[in-house]
Protein backbone atom coordinates (compact mmCIF):
# COMPACT_ATOMS: atom_id res chain seq x y z
CA UNK A 1 0.00 0.00 0.00
CA UNK A 2 1.71 3.68 -0.94
CA UNK A 3 1.48 6.43 1.53
CA UNK A 4 1.73 9.09 -0.16
CA UNK A 5 -1.56 11.33 -0.51
CA UNK A 6 -3.06 13.22 -3.68
CA UNK A 7 0.00 12.39 -5.46
CA UNK A 8 -2.47 10.34 -8.52
CA UNK A 9 -0.12 11.11 -11.53
CA UNK A 10 3.26 9.85 -10.05
CA UNK A 11 2.36 6.62 -8.36
CA UNK A 12 0.93 4.51 -11.52
CA UNK A 13 4.14 5.53 -13.43
CA UNK A 14 6.50 4.49 -10.52
CA UNK A 15 4.40 1.51 -10.41
CA UNK A 16 4.38 0.46 -14.16
CA UNK A 17 8.34 0.77 -13.50
CA UNK A 18 8.92 -1.33 -10.64
CA UNK A 19 6.16 -4.03 -12.30
CA UNK A 20 8.34 -4.20 -15.31
CA UNK A 21 11.80 -4.25 -12.87
CA UNK A 22 12.85 -0.94 -14.83
CA UNK A 23 12.81 1.59 -12.36
CA UNK A 24 15.77 4.00 -13.26
CA UNK A 25 19.05 3.62 -11.04
CA UNK A 26 18.89 7.21 -9.77
CA UNK A 27 15.47 9.59 -8.74
CA UNK A 28 15.32 13.18 -8.23
CA UNK A 29 11.76 13.75 -6.41
CA UNK A 30 11.05 17.69 -6.02
CA UNK A 31 8.41 19.91 -4.26
CA UNK A 32 7.97 21.99 -1.20
CA UNK A 33 8.57 20.86 2.23
CA UNK A 34 6.54 18.65 3.87
CA UNK A 35 4.74 17.75 0.85
CA UNK A 36 5.58 13.72 0.56
CA UNK A 37 9.08 13.57 -0.96
CA UNK A 38 10.78 11.43 1.87
CA UNK A 39 6.93 9.28 2.18
CA UNK A 40 7.29 8.67 -1.18
CA UNK A 41 10.96 7.40 -1.31
CA UNK A 42 10.48 5.51 1.36
CA UNK A 43 7.57 3.82 -0.18
CA UNK A 44 9.55 3.61 -3.38
CA UNK A 45 12.23 1.79 -0.92
CA UNK A 46 9.33 -0.89 0.39
CA UNK A 47 8.24 -1.66 -3.28
CA UNK A 48 11.68 -2.43 -4.62
CA UNK A 49 12.35 -5.25 -1.60
CA UNK A 50 8.88 -5.82 -0.67
CA UNK A 51 8.71 -9.39 -0.97
CA UNK A 52 4.90 -10.06 -1.22
CA UNK A 53 3.11 -9.70 -5.30
CA UNK A 54 1.70 -6.62 -5.10
CA UNK A 55 4.43 -4.38 -3.57
CA UNK A 56 4.42 -2.16 -1.54
CA UNK A 57 2.41 -4.53 0.63
CA UNK A 58 2.80 -2.63 4.17
CA UNK A 59 2.67 -6.05 5.90
CA UNK A 60 5.84 -8.47 5.10
CA UNK A 61 9.50 -8.22 6.81
CA UNK A 62 11.25 -6.23 4.73
CA UNK A 63 8.40 -3.57 4.45
CA UNK A 64 7.71 -3.32 7.98
CA UNK A 65 11.74 -2.87 8.71
CA UNK A 66 12.24 -0.31 5.94
CA UNK A 67 9.22 1.70 7.73
CA UNK A 68 10.86 1.55 10.99
CA UNK A 69 13.88 3.06 9.18
CA UNK A 70 15.79 -0.48 10.65
CA UNK A 71 16.31 -2.62 7.23
CA UNK A 72 20.09 -2.75 6.56
CA UNK A 73 19.93 -1.71 2.82
CA UNK A 74 17.73 1.19 2.87
CA UNK A 75 20.28 4.32 4.35
CA UNK A 76 19.06 7.66 4.41
CA UNK A 77 21.52 10.28 3.99
CA UNK A 78 20.66 14.28 5.43
CA UNK A 79 22.39 16.92 7.14
CA UNK A 80 21.19 15.32 10.52
CA UNK A 81 22.43 11.65 9.49
CA UNK A 82 25.43 12.22 11.94
CA UNK A 83 25.98 10.05 15.39
CA UNK A 84 27.78 13.13 17.03
CA UNK A 85 24.58 15.16 18.02
CA UNK A 86 26.78 18.33 18.30
CA UNK A 87 27.67 17.82 14.87
CA UNK A 88 24.05 17.56 13.62
CA UNK A 89 23.67 20.92 15.10
CA UNK A 90 26.52 22.58 13.09
CA UNK A 91 26.47 20.48 9.62
CA UNK A 92 25.32 22.89 6.79
CA UNK A 93 25.99 20.60 4.15
CA UNK A 94 26.13 16.89 3.55
CA UNK A 95 29.48 16.34 3.05
CA UNK A 96 32.11 14.55 0.42
CA UNK A 97 32.88 11.99 3.70
CA UNK A 98 28.49 11.15 3.38
CA UNK A 99 28.96 10.36 -0.02
CA UNK A 100 32.11 8.29 0.02
CA UNK A 101 30.34 6.09 2.57
CA UNK A 102 27.68 5.63 -0.21
CA UNK A 103 30.13 4.67 -2.71
CA UNK A 104 31.59 1.98 0.12
CA UNK A 105 27.99 0.16 0.46
CA UNK A 106 27.16 0.38 -3.30
CA UNK A 107 30.27 -1.47 -3.92
CA UNK A 108 28.61 -4.36 -1.75
CA UNK A 109 25.98 -6.78 -2.54
CA UNK A 110 22.25 -6.36 -0.91
CA UNK A 111 22.75 -7.45 2.82
CA UNK A 112 19.32 -8.60 3.45
CA UNK A 113 17.33 -7.05 0.42
CA UNK A 114 16.63 -7.27 -3.22
CA UNK A 115 18.12 -4.07 -4.19
CA UNK A 116 20.16 -1.28 -1.72
CA UNK A 117 18.33 2.04 -1.57
CA UNK A 118 20.21 5.50 -0.92
CA UNK A 119 17.75 8.24 -0.05
CA UNK A 120 19.72 12.03 0.16
CA UNK A 121 17.53 14.62 1.70
CA UNK A 122 18.45 17.95 1.16
CA UNK A 123 20.40 16.97 -1.96
CA UNK A 124 20.38 20.77 -2.96
CA UNK A 125 23.17 21.51 0.31
CA UNK A 126 25.47 18.62 -1.01
CA UNK A 127 29.20 20.35 -1.11
CA UNK A 128 30.44 20.33 -4.53
CA UNK A 129 32.91 18.13 -3.67
CA UNK A 130 30.28 15.99 -2.68
CA UNK A 131 28.23 16.44 -6.24
CA UNK A 132 31.12 15.72 -8.00
CA UNK A 133 31.67 12.42 -6.15
CA UNK A 134 28.06 11.42 -6.84
CA UNK A 135 28.14 12.09 -10.15
CA UNK A 136 30.67 9.74 -10.81
CA UNK A 137 28.72 6.92 -8.81
CA UNK A 138 25.95 7.93 -11.28
CA UNK A 139 27.45 7.60 -14.16
CA UNK A 140 28.82 4.14 -13.81
CA UNK A 141 24.86 2.73 -12.35
CA UNK A 142 25.17 -0.58 -10.75
CA UNK A 143 21.93 -2.74 -11.27
CA UNK A 144 21.46 -3.84 -7.71
CA UNK A 145 21.41 0.04 -6.03
CA UNK A 146 18.49 2.69 -6.21
CA UNK A 147 19.50 6.44 -5.31
CA UNK A 148 16.70 8.77 -4.49
CA UNK A 149 17.28 12.70 -3.94
CA UNK A 150 15.06 14.93 -2.67
CA UNK A 151 15.02 18.90 -2.90
CA UNK A 152 12.98 21.78 -2.23
CA UNK A 153 14.27 23.44 -4.78
CA UNK A 154 15.20 21.77 -8.29
CA UNK A 155 16.97 24.98 -9.78
CA UNK A 156 20.00 24.12 -7.44
CA UNK A 157 20.79 20.63 -8.58
CA UNK A 158 23.63 20.50 -10.77
CA UNK A 159 22.72 20.03 -14.08
CA UNK A 160 24.68 17.32 -14.35
CA UNK A 161 23.30 15.47 -12.15
CA UNK A 162 19.88 16.21 -12.72
CA UNK A 163 20.19 14.70 -16.07
CA UNK A 164 20.85 11.56 -14.96
CA UNK A 165 17.97 11.20 -12.91
CA UNK A 166 14.57 10.77 -14.08
CA UNK A 167 12.82 13.63 -12.24
CA UNK A 168 9.79 13.15 -10.07
CA UNK A 169 7.41 16.64 -9.10
CA UNK A 170 5.27 16.32 -6.65
CA UNK A 171 2.64 19.22 -5.85
CA UNK A 172 0.55 20.91 -3.01
CA UNK A 173 -2.74 19.04 -2.69
CA UNK A 174 -6.36 20.42 -2.14
CA UNK A 175 -7.39 21.36 1.34
CA UNK A 176 -10.32 19.25 0.71
CA UNK A 177 -8.15 16.23 0.40
CA UNK A 178 -6.11 16.74 3.50
CA UNK A 179 -9.49 17.88 5.51
CA UNK A 180 -11.13 14.40 4.66
CA UNK A 181 -7.94 12.13 5.36
CA UNK A 182 -7.29 13.82 8.47
CA UNK A 183 -11.48 13.41 9.63
CA UNK A 184 -11.21 9.50 8.29
CA UNK A 185 -7.62 8.63 9.86
CA UNK A 186 -7.42 11.14 13.46
CA UNK A 187 -9.93 11.49 16.16
CA UNK A 188 -10.04 15.59 15.07
CA UNK A 189 -13.21 17.94 14.49
CA UNK A 190 -14.52 19.24 11.41
CA UNK A 191 -13.33 22.87 12.47
CA UNK A 192 -9.37 21.88 13.31
CA UNK A 193 -9.52 19.85 10.46
CA UNK A 194 -10.31 22.32 7.85
CA UNK A 195 -7.96 25.45 9.70
CA UNK A 196 -5.19 22.48 9.89
CA UNK A 197 -5.81 21.73 6.08
CA UNK A 198 -5.70 25.31 5.21
CA UNK A 199 -2.60 26.16 7.47
CA UNK A 200 -0.58 23.38 5.04
CA UNK A 201 -0.53 24.74 2.13
CA UNK A 202 -1.09 21.57 0.70
CA UNK A 203 1.53 19.78 2.32
CA UNK A 204 0.38 16.72 4.04
CA UNK A 205 3.23 15.96 6.00
CA UNK A 206 2.68 19.15 7.64
CA UNK A 207 -0.80 18.77 8.17
CA UNK A 208 -0.03 15.59 9.60
CA UNK A 209 3.00 16.95 12.29
CA UNK A 210 0.06 19.55 13.28
CA UNK A 211 -2.44 16.62 14.17
CA UNK A 212 -0.06 14.52 16.01
CA UNK A 213 2.27 17.45 17.51
CA UNK A 214 0.31 19.98 19.71
CA UNK A 215 3.75 21.92 20.11
CA UNK A 216 4.34 21.99 16.03
CA UNK A 217 1.16 24.05 15.58
CA UNK A 218 2.20 26.42 18.77
CA UNK A 219 5.20 27.00 16.89
CA UNK A 220 3.56 28.06 13.86
CA UNK A 221 1.36 30.09 15.68
CA UNK A 222 4.53 32.09 17.77
CA UNK A 223 6.37 32.42 14.50
CA UNK A 224 3.30 33.66 12.89
CA UNK A 225 2.40 36.05 15.63
CA UNK A 226 6.09 37.20 15.25
CA UNK A 227 5.53 37.92 11.86
CA UNK A 228 1.93 40.23 12.68
CA UNK A 229 4.34 42.11 15.32
CA UNK A 230 7.35 43.15 13.17
CA UNK A 231 5.42 44.36 10.49
CA UNK A 232 3.91 46.86 13.04
CA UNK A 233 7.28 47.47 14.54
CA UNK A 234 9.87 50.28 13.87
CA UNK A 235 13.49 49.63 12.65
CA UNK A 236 15.15 48.72 15.53
CA UNK A 237 12.86 45.99 16.42
CA UNK A 238 13.38 44.76 13.28
CA UNK A 239 17.04 44.57 12.95
CA UNK A 240 17.30 43.12 16.82
CA UNK A 241 14.88 40.01 14.99
CA UNK A 242 17.16 39.65 12.06
CA UNK A 243 19.97 39.56 13.88
CA UNK A 244 18.41 36.68 15.86
CA UNK A 245 17.19 35.28 12.63
CA UNK A 246 20.89 35.56 11.49
CA UNK A 247 22.54 33.88 14.26
CA UNK A 248 20.01 31.03 14.24
CA UNK A 249 20.51 30.23 10.69
CA UNK A 250 24.36 29.74 11.43
CA UNK A 251 23.10 27.20 13.42
CA UNK A 252 20.20 25.35 11.93
CA UNK A 253 19.28 27.07 8.44
CA UNK A 254 15.87 24.81 8.21
CA UNK A 255 14.47 26.97 11.08
CA UNK A 256 14.97 29.98 9.92
CA UNK A 257 13.55 29.04 6.04
CA UNK A 258 10.04 27.97 8.20
CA UNK A 259 10.11 31.42 9.19
CA UNK A 260 10.70 32.85 5.64
CA UNK A 261 7.78 30.20 4.62
CA UNK A 262 5.37 31.58 7.56
CA UNK A 263 6.08 34.95 6.77
CA UNK A 264 5.52 34.47 2.65
CA UNK A 265 2.03 32.73 3.57
CA UNK A 266 0.66 35.47 5.51
CA UNK A 267 1.63 37.95 3.01
CA UNK A 268 0.04 35.50 0.22
CA UNK A 269 -3.21 35.94 2.17
CA UNK A 270 -3.02 39.63 2.07
CA UNK A 271 -2.51 39.42 -1.21
CA UNK A 272 -5.58 36.94 -2.04
CA UNK A 273 -7.39 39.19 0.36
CA UNK A 274 -7.25 42.04 -2.10
CA UNK A 275 -7.97 40.42 -4.98
CA UNK A 276 -10.79 38.96 -3.94
CA UNK A 277 -9.64 35.45 -3.22
CA UNK A 278 -11.09 34.83 0.17
CA UNK A 279 -11.66 31.06 -0.41
CA UNK A 280 -8.22 30.62 -0.86
CA UNK A 281 -6.84 32.12 2.34
CA UNK A 282 -4.69 29.68 3.69
CA UNK A 283 -4.58 31.45 7.31
CA UNK A 284 -8.15 31.62 7.69
CA UNK A 285 -8.55 32.75 11.63
CA UNK A 286 -6.82 35.67 10.77
CA UNK A 287 -9.09 36.68 8.13
CA UNK A 288 -9.94 40.02 9.70
CA UNK A 289 -7.08 41.32 10.45
CA UNK A 290 -5.29 40.56 7.00
CA UNK A 291 -8.34 41.55 5.59
CA UNK A 292 -7.72 45.46 7.08
CA UNK A 293 -3.83 44.95 5.47
CA UNK A 294 -5.11 44.75 2.47
CA UNK A 295 -7.58 47.24 2.55
CA UNK A 296 -5.11 49.96 3.30
CA UNK A 297 -2.62 48.68 1.23
CA UNK A 298 -1.68 49.04 -2.75
CA UNK A 299 -1.35 45.81 -4.48
CA UNK A 300 2.64 47.29 -5.54
CA UNK A 301 2.88 47.50 -1.84
CA UNK A 302 1.48 43.50 -1.09
CA UNK A 303 3.64 42.09 -4.20
CA UNK A 304 7.12 44.34 -3.32
CA UNK A 305 6.73 42.45 0.03
CA UNK A 306 6.48 38.61 -1.21
CA UNK A 307 9.38 39.38 -3.72
CA UNK A 308 11.56 40.85 -0.85
CA UNK A 309 11.18 37.47 1.26
CA UNK A 310 11.60 35.34 -1.78
CA UNK A 311 14.80 37.39 -2.70
CA UNK A 312 15.64 37.06 0.86
CA UNK A 313 15.43 33.08 0.68
CA UNK A 314 17.29 33.16 -2.56
CA UNK A 315 20.26 35.07 -1.58
CA UNK A 316 20.52 32.68 1.99
CA UNK A 317 20.92 29.72 -0.75
CA UNK A 318 23.61 30.90 -2.26
CA UNK A 319 25.31 31.91 1.36
CA UNK A 320 24.86 35.50 1.32
CA UNK A 321 25.38 37.45 3.96
CA UNK A 322 22.59 36.13 6.69
CA UNK A 323 22.20 38.95 8.09
CA UNK A 324 22.70 41.85 5.52
CA UNK A 325 20.14 40.07 3.74
CA UNK A 326 17.77 39.85 6.40
CA UNK A 327 17.73 43.22 7.06
CA UNK A 328 16.80 44.42 3.49
CA UNK A 329 13.75 42.36 4.00
CA UNK A 330 13.09 44.15 6.74
CA UNK A 331 13.70 47.54 5.42
CA UNK A 332 11.93 46.28 2.16
CA UNK A 333 8.35 45.19 3.99
CA UNK A 334 6.29 48.05 4.77
CA UNK A 335 5.16 48.96 8.93
CA UNK A 336 1.65 48.81 8.78
CA UNK A 337 0.31 50.94 12.24
CA UNK A 338 -3.55 50.91 11.90
CA UNK A 339 -4.46 52.03 8.74
CA UNK A 340 -1.31 53.69 7.91
CA UNK A 341 1.03 52.05 5.81
CA UNK A 342 5.16 53.49 6.44
CA UNK A 343 7.54 52.21 3.79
Amino acid sequence: MWRVIGQEKVLPILQNNISKHSLPHAILISGPPHVGKMTLAVDIARAINCERDDPPCGECEACLKIENGKHSDVQVISLISQNNDSEEKTRTEISIDDIRQIQHMVSLPPFEGKRKVFIIEGAEVMSMEAANCLLKTLEEPVTQSVFILLTTNIGLIPETIASRCQEISLHPIAATIIENTLLSVYDIDKENASLISRLSSGCFGWAISAVQEEKYLEKYYETRNKAIEITTAGLHERFVYAATLSTQFARERAIVYDVLDIWLNVWRDVLLLKIGLTDSVSNIDLSQQLEQWAECMDISDIRCSIQAIQETRIKLNLNANSRLALEVMMLDIPVIIGDIVKR
